[in-house]
């Protein structure tokens, strides 16, 4: 429930920022040949993008953060 209100008031912008985040992270890791940072970034970066999608399917669809 804590994870819905938070996310309910998620604007776009901080998504954007982790998303930035993990493709310059995943980069750096191809830079340093380690592949750990290389899944860190990608793991950051598709989680970011499904918040991304899941924020916006919520705004379309016009729900509240508490209605389900």
């Amino acid at each position: 429930m804590l994870l819905v209100l938070l996310l309910g008031a998620l604007s776009a912008p901080p998504i954007y920022a982790l998303i930035a985040f993990g493709v310059v992270l995943a980069l750096m890791g191809h830079i340093f040949q380690d592949r750990r940072i290389v899944a860190i970034g990608l793991a950051i970066l598709f989680l970011a993008t499904a918040l991304l999608f899941w924020g916006a399917h919520s705004a379309y669809q016009d729900h509240g953060p508490l209605d389900f």
